[in-house]
């Protein structure tokens, strides 16, 4: 127990924004797409050109191009030849994203030339970088400034390149200074299916991921617009020749030949940086992260006419301490899913406002890679659009039970009867048959889980520990086909330990892979590390990159354990527990949830509202929470709702009515689904009727005199308590409407204190006859009760 209130304090961010949005006074419909589609032959194009036949049928779609931040766009095609399989040597695209003109990009400022090694090592020379080969392209010229500068050209020899332009002008033939493999968004080259059309989920990253692009900072005009180039590969060099049977296509898309083939799309971004109202009060807003992607678009909305809130996001556990703690400077409003347990409420009177409703997700980036002689070989290099997944196969991943998950896993005698991978699992095979055919090694980087306790972990828990087979399974329980818990984790007793809130990595093997490696080799952190978030756990799902580090690099100083690099294109398989908004912003599938009587959950609006519909209602509260286990099959397990918890013992009036005025926002304009920033980003269901009701209740109930009445008074100034303490009324229901006891209708009692007696007035006296005897007796009676206070919370 003590180590997980250690790391519920190890992640925290702040984000605090700004806005000019207005408040909108009224609910009105979600916001449209910008999807924009685009073919080869939306630009002039030379029909007498030998590219002309390949790409006159070509067509792409990219899925949003307004109100972009960091995060994943489809991208999809059709009418281009198919990729052979296994390589990229004929019919694929590339795609990069690039500053420019209204007019469109130069080649030079685009952010490309970092491939992947194991992606680059399947094409041809110079079609993943940078590199000019010399007489290649007729139209390409080969001179002094593309010439490659010493020490990487001697005198006699004749390198040439397409330097790189920062949007700030400076330009380098040594692109490595501004973005590295690890860095770079750049998709080397996407895949076409047998039917010629194929899809691909590009990053888009703004200045704050690649200042050198510079894209969504803010310029005279607003936010600026950047470019998404895609660059059609057939089966045609830029000089005008046909590849033979065997051959790869060869030749940069930055010379001039192929970057004439190009289909540019200009996109914008949301503002990065809004300046707040001079003046505003500032409020400190502390949470979950199952809020954040909300909150973050709402802040910009209510900094004109309300408060700037600064949200930090912490551990659930010390949200619930800050909320109900008497330490000088901890917040006022707390987003939680799970209730505040009496035994931390103290002297407190709490008011629960339902804010947002959402769900936690196991998210895949997973492409399809079958064998060559399978009857699905034809669709290699899509997406795998449907997984299906139980209770007890994330039991599994968790506990690293397969042997992929454990170092050295094939020579481990605790797991060596067990599975490679899930892959490799007759259960997930069951579930999901088409896997069967999967290319051998083809296999997820385990299970990406964050680091830290949260709600949101022990929901998942709860889940898995409430179905039959499953627990049985953590128990230690082998299931039909044999495989049975890595023995690490049955003294953690998961099957019954309630409490936990966090995925533990308790394999301490270790293993080196050769004689050059020191001892002990490398360790589970190091295979299997943790992200530092939901959010991280989506973006390196999205980026293909488990962070791996088993490669070790005696060029370090020290030497130490590296990642050999993410997965190569074309051969990814990622699995995250991640939240709905952080899946949906960077493009992943969502896995179905099977329950062990067999039946299907999606996460999907319907569902996820059933489930909410559904939840148990905590009887001190009134809240309703995720128990895992009384929602049922038609609901999604793993939804949660968030209330924002308002402490209203501990605010001034002020804060009371800012804090009061961002519950009304949030559950009506900020209930709309949109890009925009002030809207409900999606992922997250808009609040049901009822709950914006309630919370707008809520809002207008911690604005009472009536509220405060069960709050305590200054222990210093009444130390003589009366007989008989005062319970907090509740707030009569509005005239003509029945009664709502539920949920967040209305305040709750939790804890009443005797009234007093008063020293206020005989110090105020004395003060005030006394004067400087008396302003001194008081600071040092103040410094003594606050004192008091401060022991009192530690």
């Amino acid at each position: 127990m003590l180590g997980r209130k250690i790391v519920k304090s190890l992640i925290a961010f702040t984000v605090v924004m700004a806005a000019v949005v207005p408040f909108p006074s009224t609910l009105s419909q979600a916001q449209t797409g910008s999807e924009v589609s685009q073919t080869w032959l939306s630009t002039p194009r030379n029909s007498n050109s030998v590219f002309y036949q390949e790409f006159k049928d070509l067509e792409i779609t990219v899925s949003q191009t307004r109100n972009l931040n960091n995060q994943g766009v489809t991208i999809s095609w059709s009418g281009l030849g198919r990729t052979m399989p296994g390589e990229f040597a004929s019919n694929y695209v590339q795609i990069m994203q690039c500053w420019g003109a209204d007019s469109g990009p130069l080649p030079e400022q685009c952010q490309w030339g970092s491939a992947i090694a194991a992606t680059e090592n399947l094409m041809g020379s110079f079609a993943a970088n940078r590199d000019l080969s010399r007489g290649e392209d007729p139209k390409q010229l080969y001179n002094a400034q593309y010439l490659i500068p010493p020490p990487v050209n001697l005198p006699f020899l004749k390198s040439y390149r397409v330097p790189f332009i920062s949007v700030d002008g400076e330009s380098t033939f040594n692109y490595k200074k501004f973005f590295e493999v690890e860095s770079s968004n750049e998709f080397s080259a996407a895949p076409t299916g047998v039917s010629g059309s194929g899809e691909a989920v590009f990053e888009v990253q703004t200045a704050l991921e690649a200042p050198h692009l510079g894209c969504g900072a803010q310029t005279e005009t607003g936010p600026r617009k950047c470019w998404l180039v895609i660059v059609p590969r057939g089966e045609y060099r830029a000089n005008g020749t046909k590849i033979l049977e065997g051959e790869r296509l060869s030749g940069s898309p930055l010379s001039v030949s192929n970057w004439e083939n190009r289909i540019q799309v200009q996109i914008s971004f949301s503002p990065l940086t809004v300046n707040c109202k001079l003046g505003n009060s500032e409020r400190r807003v502390v949470g979950t992260e199952l809020i954040a992607a909300a909150f973050t678009s709402w802040q910009p909305a209510l900094c004109k006419d309300t408060a700037t809130f600064g949200y930090s996001q912490i551990g659930d556990g010390e949200a619930r301490r800050q909320i109900t703690g008497t330490l000088t400077g901890s917040s006022g409003l707390a987003y939680l899913s799970d209730p505040v347990k009496p035994d931390l409420l103290g002297k407190n009177q709490l008011v629960y406002a339902p804010a947002a409703l959402t769900a936690v997700v196991v998210a895949f980036n997973i492409e399809k890679n079958f064998r060559s002689d399978s009857p699905l070989a034809a669709q290699n290099g899509a997406l795998v659009q449907d997984l299906n997944l139980n209770a007890r196969l994330i039991a599994k991943l968790l506990t690293q039970s397969y042997r992929n998950d454990v170092p050295g896993g094939n020579s481990q005698e605790h797991v060596a009867t067990n599975p490679r991978s899930i892959v490799s699992d007759p259960e997930f095979i069951s579930l999901n048959p088409d896997f069967e055919y999967f290319q051998r090694g083809i296999e997820p980087g385990g299970l990406i889980v964050s680091l830290g306790n949260s709600d949101a972990n022990a929901v998942l828990w709860r889940w898995i520990q409430n179905d039959p087979k499953a627990s049985a399974f953590l128990s230690g329980q082998a299931d039909e086909w044999g495989m049975k818990i890595n023995k690490y984790y049955l003294s953690l007793d998961l099957a019954n330990d309630f409490e936990i809130e966090s995925f533990p990595k308790a394999d301490l093997s270790t293993y080196r892979p050769n004689a050059n490696t020191p001892e002990p080799g490398f360790s589970t952190l190091d295979m299997r590390p943790y992200a530092h978030d939901m959010l991280d756990a989506a973006i390196l799902s999205r980026k293909g990159d488990p962070k791996a580090k088993m490669v070790w690099d005696t060029n370090r100083i020290p030497p130490a354990f590296v990642s050999s690099g993410a997965q190569p294109i074309g051969q990814r398989f990622m699995i995250a527990v991640t939240d709905l908004p952080a899946a949906k912003r960077y493009g992943l599938g969502i896995a179905n949830l099977v329950a062990s009587n067999g039946s299907l959950s999606e996460a999907k609006d319907s569902s996820i509202a059933s489930a909410y519909a559904a939840m148990a209602v905590d009887q001190v509260s009134g809240v309703r929470f995720n128990d895992g286990k009384t929602i049922g099959a038609s609901g999604y397990p793993l939804t949660m709702m968030t209330y924002a918890v308002v402490n209203v013992c501990t605010q001034t009036q002020k804060a009371l009515e800012e804090y009061s005025a961002l519950i009304k926002y949030s559950s009506s304009a900020g209930q709309v689904t949109g890009e925009s920033q002030g809207m409900l980003p999606y992922g997250y269901v808009p609040l049901p009727s009822s709950e914006r009701t309630k919370a707008t209740r809520a809002a207008e109930n911690i604005l009472t005199d009536s509220v405060k009445k069960g709050c305590p008074t200054d222990e210093k100034e009444n130390p003589e308590p009366t007989p008989t303490p005062e319970p907090t009324p509740t707030i009569d229901p509005e005239p003509n409407e029945p009664t709502d006891t539920s949920d967040t209708a209305k305040i709750y009692s939790f804890n009443t204190f005797q009234e007093r007696g008063s020293l206020a007035l005989p110090l105020v006296l004395t003060s005030a006859l006394l004067a400087i005897p008396g302003f001194a007796l008081g600071a040092w009676l103040f410094k003594r009760s606050r004192k008091s206070e401060e022991n009192e919370f530690d």
